[in-house]
């Protein structure tokens, strides 16, 4: 059973995130101060940087986070290469919901990286985040254990998921609808599944 004070807790979080989100699409990443976040999401600015030590860039991260958060799945576990296309369509449009969701965030995020060293290290780590659930999409379907080719597969073909899809959502549709988009990428899964396997 969550606690009052826990859930207390995680409404505060979730108060910032909001609130930087609505703040960094309105007034944009730069002009967005943390004293603004916490004033507007109604706490003080010691909470804010208790809860986020690294201040305005790690908040900016922890909305970005979230999108890789979104196309991890439970449904991963068990996939086979018969239903792939089913399960990995359902995890790519909500990865593309998610994207959508938070893509005024993730400009936000992408132009701070170019601002303070800090936010760009952390963006690098950031960009990481999808490989996960790639990674084991492909352990499943090929039947191999995690080794650095694989590792080095997941990160492309998740690289290529993401970039297509943030050109889609941010620069204007490269399909007509999101779920054509989610169609063509499962394609490029499954469609490399014997190269990744060296066939």
């Amino acid at each position: 059973m969550t606690r009052p004070q826990q859930r207390n807790k995680a409404a505060k979080i979730e108060a910032i995130l909001q609130t930087a989100m609505i703040l960094f699409r309105t007034r944009g990443y730069p002009a967005t101060t943390t004293n603004q976040i916490a004033a507007e999401a109604g706490v003080s600015i010691g909470l804010l940087y208790k809860y986020f030590p690294g201040g305005k860039p790690e908040i900016a991260r922890r909305t970005v986070e979230n999108i890789g958060e979104v196309i991890v799945s439970e449904e991963f576990s068990d996939v086979t290469i018969e239903d792939a296309s089913v399960v990995l369509r359902r995890a790519l449009l909500r990865f593309i919901k998610g994207h959508r969701q938070i893509s005024p965030n993730l400009a936000a995020f992408e132009i701070a990286s170019f601002e303070d060293p800090k936010t760009e290290e952390m963006g690098n780590q950031l960009y990481t985040i999808g490989q996960e659930p790639i990674l084991m999409v492909l352990e499943k379907l090929t039947g191999q254990k995690r080794t650095g080719n694989l590792e080095k597969w997941a990160n492309v073909i998740f690289h290529v998921i993401d970039s297509v899809t943030h050109r889609h959502v941010l620069h204007g549709g490269l399909m007509m609808s999101d779920e054509m988009l989610a169609d063509f990428l499962v394609q490029i899964i499954v469609r490399s599944i014997p190269a990744v396997i060296g066939e």
